[in-house]
């Protein structure tokens, strides 16, 4: 899965929309995906924080729901 979605992030960055894709934005931040490559900007970092909280949020509610024996 992690193969998956490193590759979708250096297309989805090749092509010209790696500051909306939350995956590419770290290489974009850090200088990785080279000097013509744009700025992740405030959309892509505020992305990349929407998509954390989403994932903290979906996995405590699997956490509280998941089936447990009481």
């Amino acid at each position: 899965m992690l193969m998956v979605v490193n590759f979708c992030a250096q297309v989805v960055a090749a092509l010209g929309y790696g500051q909306y894709f939350p995956w590419s934005v770290p290489a974009l931040f850090s200088g990785l995906a080279g000097p013509d490559a744009g700025s992740p900007g405030l959309l892509g970092v505020s992305l990349v924080a929407i998509v954390g909280v989403a994932g903290m949020v979906a996995t405590a509610l699997w956490w509280c729901n998941a089936d447990q024996d009481r």
